[in-house]
């Protein structure tokens, strides 16, 4: 690769915080089984379980707005490793779905501040070229880690449930090492204009300003963020009801699913991340992202026909390969969730852009969850499954109409924008 001398240092740092963040990542994708089969838990608690990630995303406006003024960057990735990851060691005191739910809430606040931190990490200290591909490389690594950790989770678990203490204890004390890694990388900030005194005003008022005026003033970005709200509330919906239908439905134990949402939902991830980067780099951000909501929408159909198989063996073996496709799509939705944001900044810092873009997730994660908990408890979890799907494709759709937009824009054609973002 054709690094230059600070890619390369940030390039290196960087993989061996996703070496030490292995175990976060395994974490993130284990949590809600470990909720429902080691600590018992209610529908109603998994579902807040599904919605803590999201909602703690909304605080991420104002952290964008902390870090869009701040000369050193560093400090922050401290914050989180201490009071966003090493706070996990307290895990050797769970023993009740509210003390993990509380647990895990400080985890996913700060790693509202991380998201938009590391983006501007990227923005700053890496070419537009190569961006996606360092970053396919750097998620292909955590991937890796990942997978063999979750599977050795799995048989410890197996053969002692208890132990997911010990577990959260070990991702408590890597994840401080990978955020406080972060920070030894020095951020060469060409996007700071001015530092102002934050004061409560600019503090807590203006990043709602600032949401809107990005909102109005960059219609791409406002399109982008409308697709991916249906992408959203699709992927989000489902992720309270697969957990039990996994457990109660399939009697899958914790290896098994282990397996399927650890393993096989990661092989994608793994070896198509650096593929997906360099098509990132190379293809419009709209007609990228039809094409990976499309994939994505596999996944909840063959949970829908999994359900129509006969026996439980054909019904498993069809949630594997559901996951199979799961990781295929994922590893371009990563990429553009982390990613796509920096497309719309141009000249601006990064971070703001992606907080709104990490905040309306949180809006989305306020109902989301919540309304496929209803549909599952009024209809079924057969319809969860359909109107997840639905929602993937419209937000294909909309992404795909939009690159046919811009095409016609940029070659010069009069094209009405006004209504160009819903139906």
């Amino acid at each position: 690769m054709n690094l230059n001398k600070i890619e390369r240092k940030t390039f290196i740092i960087l993989l061996i915080s996703t070496f030490f963040g292995g175990m976060i990542t395994c974490l993130s994708s284990i949590q809600d089984i470990i909720a429902k089969k080691a600590l018992n838990s209610f529908d109603w608690q998994l579902t807040v379980l599904t919605m803590i990630w999201p909602v703690s995303n909304f605080f991420s406006i104002w952290w964008g707005k902390i870090l869009e003024n701040s000369k050193n960057k560093a400090k922050y990735f401290i914050l989180v490793a201490f009071l966003g990851r090493l706070i996990l060691v307290f895990g050797l005191w769970v023993n009740d779905m509210m003390s993990f739910l509380f647990l895990l809430s400080a985890v996913y606040f700060f790693s509202s501040l991380l998201i938009p931190a590391t983006n501007s990490l990227y923005q700053n200290n890496i070419r537009t070229e190569n961006r996606g591909k360092l970053f396919g490389y750097t998620v292909s690594m955590g991937t890796m880690l990942s997978m063999f950790i979750t599977f050795i989770a799995g048989k410890l678990l197996d053969i002692d449930e208890s132990l997911y203490k010990q577990i959260l204890l070990i991702a408590g004390i890597s994840g401080c090492i990978s955020s406080y890694v972060l920070s030894l990388i020095k951020i060469e900030n060409t996007h700071l204009i001015k530092v102002n005194k934050l004061n409560f005003h600019e503090l807590f008022i203006s990043p709602v300003k600032r949401t809107f005026q990005l909102i109005r003033k960059n219609k791409d970005f406002a399109a982008f963020e409308t697709n991916f709200s249906f992408y959203g509330l699709g992927f989000l919906m489902i992720v309270p009801v697969i957990p039990i239908y996994l457990v109660e439905n399939l009697k899958m134990n914790y290896t098994s699913t282990f397996i399927a949402k650890g393993i096989l939902a990661q092989v994608g991830v793994l070896l198509l991340s650096p593929l997906f980067g360099k098509m990132h780099d190379k293809k419009d951000i709209f007609h990228f992202g039809s094409i990976v909501f499309a994939l994505l929408g596999l996944y909840p159909l063959g949970f829908f026909i999994s359900m129509l198989m006969p026996g439980l063996l054909s019904s498993t073996i069809m949630v594997y390969m559901s996951y199979l496709v799961f990781g295929i799509a994922m590893a371009g939705v990563n990429i553009t969730w982390t990613m796509g944001s920096i497309s719309f900044a141009g000249k601006e810092d990064a971070s703001m852009y992606q907080s709104v873009h990490v905040t309306i997730t949180g809006i989305r994660g306020l109902f989301a969850p919540f309304f496929g908990y209803l549909i599952y408890k009024t209809i079924g979890i057969m319809a969860v499954f359909l109107t997840s799907l639905l929602c993937e494709l419209i937000a294909s759709f909309l992404s795909y109409r939009y690159y046919r937009f811009k095409l016609k824009r940029e070659s010069g054609e009069d094209v009405d924008q006004s209504n160009i973002f819903w139906f």
